[in-house]
């Protein structure tokens, strides 16, 4: 999701759940995409995304469109989304991926898990040790309400991969 004051993306929100991916987050993701060249499609975000810069940091071109997910069509050449979808519409963010064919690597809330359905879109998984926090469009760090994990169907380096900030940063 963007880091501006846009807000053209929350015609797909439900429930306001408008949530910034924090760059830190954003890089260790990154870091395990495999480096393939990659046309990426930011769906979710503005052009101040934190993912548009982690991703073009690392050799990655990437596509933000503004408009409604659902009704957008996919810019031309685009091969994947890497992406915080709104998680009040994920089970219809992943229906529409899968429509439009298009691999992925999206964050996802924990919980989402236990009822199974991630596992029929992708098998490759990412755990967060440490609950992630997001930004507000306030610019707020927010109270992570579950942990997060991300879901991939062939992007990620590794098909499971534990994530552990804290060891990251020398704690």
């Amino acid at each position: 999701m963007g880091n501006g004051n846009v807000d053209f993306w929350q015609v797909g929100s439900i429930h306001g759940d408008e949530y910034y991916t924090r760059r830190e987050d954003a890089e260790i993701i990154a870091d395990n995409v495999i480096k393939l060249p990659l046309k990426v499609w930011l769906p979710f975000n503005d052009t101040n995304s934190v993912w548009v810069e982690v991703l073009r940091e690392r050799g990655f071109e990437t596509v933000v469109t503004e408009g409604d997910f659902f009704t957008t069509a996919p810019p031309a050449g685009v091969q994947c989304i890497i992406s915080n979808p709104p998680f009040s519409r994920k089970a219809e963010v992943m229906e529409r991926i899968r429509k439009l064919n298009l691999r992925f690597v999206l964050i996802l809330p924990f919980q989402w898990l236990n009822d199974g359905i991630p596992l029929e879109y992708g098998h490759q998984l990412m755990f967060f040790r440490q609950r992630m926090y997001f930004n507000t469009p306030q610019g707020c760090l927010n109270k992570p309400r579950a942990n997060c994990f991300v879901l991939s169907d062939g992007l990620l380096k590794s098909n499971l991969t534990f994530v552990d900030k804290r060891k990251m940063e020398g704690k």
